[in-house]
């Protein structure tokens, strides 16, 4: 029997803590053979992070472990610090679920992409940055010239996550480790990504260890997955049969709490005067071009909708479809080039200036990001963030009504008062998540922004802010504007639909119409492009005028 890429037996990881270490992780075992794929899932805080950045030395200060990791069949425990840094430079590659993090924004793409290819292969600068654009390309990102002159902050999250998995292709690994790397990808990319990823594992013999709470996409994609809960593996099932022979009941959990399974909710009818109205809104930005020149940019073109109160309506897209600028605009974050915004009865064309006018506007709508982790302060407890936000919007209200205002938000987004004075990182991400919610509902708006609220949360965690989100709209008649890449998540909390591509939308109806009938050739390829049963990744980018080139094992990297 041949050796495994990576092979892990009888995996422990402990935490420090104040009455001695803290056992997270307990006797996991797994392997992966050449050019196979295989699977992590399981919920937040099950053990899945800490088992692969235990593979690649990135477990934080202070943590311990005990049993056997082991590459090509060399234990790591016996490498000398300088074998283990060639080992992971040259033979792993790690994707991080958030991209912002981990890369410099004071640097620009190109030097993140050829960095490792000059600075540790020592490929000449020119090499390195034809190699670069050529990876941009083959992980489905346009014009991947003029990229490389951008910073992160000018590029979206999706695009951030596929400009990581292109520069980890880059040193040409032999195993890829990869941390829920599609959670900030639209569908359409997510297939694009994953087919080069079995690309690379057909023609290269890449390895993979995909560490996901999408169930759907590592049944798709992977050979064998392993289940995860409580920090140890309960499960492990071939791919292809996982739903008929998983006998766990949390695996069974997990797949019943699949949101693809749950059918559109009813619209709810227009009412006289919407809460949003936007006429003929138009966005462009000056931009930076392949040959260093301004170019103009249509983020934004002519793009008309309107959300009742109390109503619930989805915006979804690929990145750089304009869902997140038309939301940008909308809440005066960005100055649109022309167009009307009405919002709750007033004017918001042009984005409020004095404090006064934008906390007036803040009391109207609010807006729930992506990654509560980033934007919550974790110098603050939550208490201390909910009574900030009560006060802002409540600045003359007793001390004791503030209290009991911050109690009822918890017990509104379903928080245990204990957890009052906790600091966010005490917290997994679903808390977190709430916490962001009831700090938007602090201000009793009208309108709730939701940008990607719920795409890097696990699917059970996913299932119980939408039911959350849907409770707090009947109950207080907030309405919600839902900004996202996932159709399955429109699905379980929208009334209607708008499908946004290239700064146009292509359509619009309600959810039902949209998801069961849809008209638009684009908004099939969206449907087409979920994981389900009996689904690959294919090639297939809608308007792409070149064909993708077939990946085989670069020859700059010397091996």
């Amino acid at each position: 029997m041949t050796v495994p890429v990576l092979e892990i037996a009888d995996l422990d990881i402990f935490a420090p803590g104040a009455d001695g270490p803290r056992q997270l992780v307990f006797g996991s075992s797994l392997s992966v053979q050449r050019g196979q794929a295989i699977g992590l899932v399981g919920e937040s805080g099950s053990g899945k992070t800490l088992t692969v950045r235990a593979v690649a030395g990135l477990l934080p200060e202070g943590f311990g472990t005990s049993g056997t990791i082991r590459i090509d069949g060399q234990d790591l425990s016996t490498m000398t610090p300088r074998a283990l840094r060639d080992l992971r430079a040259h033979r792993l590659g790690m994707v991080f679920q958030t991209p912002r993090a981990h890369l410099n924004s004071l640097r620009t793409i190109g030097d993140f992409m050829t960095e490792a290819l000059v600075h540790v292969a020592g490929v000449k600068p020119s090499t390195a940055r034809a190699r670069a654009i050529e990876l941009l390309d083959e992980v489905g990102i346009n014009d991947p010239g003029r990229r490389l002159h951008q910073h992160p902050g000018e590029l979206s999250g999706g695009l951030l996550q596929r400009v990581m998995i292109a520069a980890t292709l880059a040193m040409d690994p032999d195993i890829l480790l990869a941390d829920e790397i599609t959670t900030a990808l639209d569908v359409t990319t997510q297939e694009e990504v994953m087919a080069v990823i079995a690309d690379l594992r057909t023609h290269r013999e890449l390895s993979l260890l995909f560490i996901t709470h999408d169930l759907a996409l590592a049944g798709a994609v992977c050979d064998r997955v392993n289940v995860m809960q409580h920090g140890r593996i309960v499960e492990t099932l071939n791919a292809a049969t996982m739903r008929q022979d998983a006998t766990d009941d949390y695996t069974q959990l997990l797949m019943s709490a699949a949101l693809d399974e749950v059918p559109p909710i009813a619209a709810n009818a227009a009412a006289e005067q919407p809460v949003i109205s936007i006429e003929d809104l138009r966005k462009t930005y000056q931009v930076r071009a392949a040959s260093g020149a301004k170019e103009t940019l249509v983020a934004v073109d002519d793009v008309s909708l309107q959300l009742a109160p109390g109503g619930s309506l989805g915006i979804v897209g690929e990145s750089g479809s304009g869902k997140s600028t038309t939301a940008r605009v909308l809440l005066g974050l960005e100055r649109a080039d022309s167009g009307r915004i009405t919002v709750d009865g007033q004017d918001w064309s042009v984005p409020a200036r004095r404090g006064k006018e934008r906390r007036a506007r803040a009391k109207i709508a609010q807006m729930v990001f992506q990654d509560p982790y980033q934007s919550l302060d974790r110098r603050q407890t939550i208490r201390q963030c909910l009574t900030e936000s009560v006060r802002v919007h409540r600045p003359k209200v007793a001390k004791e009504a503030v209290a009991a205002r911050v109690t009822e938000l918890m017990a509104q987004v379903r928080l245990d008062e204990a957890l009052l004075d906790t600091r966010p990182r005490a917290l997994s991400g679903g808390q977190r998540q709430r916490v962001a919610i009831a700090r938007a509902l602090a201000a009793d708006p009208v309108l709730l922004v939701l940008d990607e609220a719920v795409s890097a949360l696990d699917v059970t965690t996913q299932v119980e802010i939408l039911t959350l989100l849907d409770r707090i709209r009947r109950m207080t008649g907030v309405a919600l504007l839902m900004i996202t890449h996932d159709l399955t998540v429109i699905r379980r909390l929208c009334d209607h639909v708008v499908v946004m591509r290239q700064g146009v939308i292509e359509e619009r109806g309600t959810a039902a119409e949209i998801l069961d009938n849809p008209q638009a050739e684009y908004t099939k390829l969206l449907l087409d492009s979920i994981p389900r049963e009996g689904w690959s990744p294919r090639r297939r980018r809608l308007g792409r005028t070149k064909s993708m080139p077939t990946v085989t094992r670069s020859t700059i990297i010397p091996r």
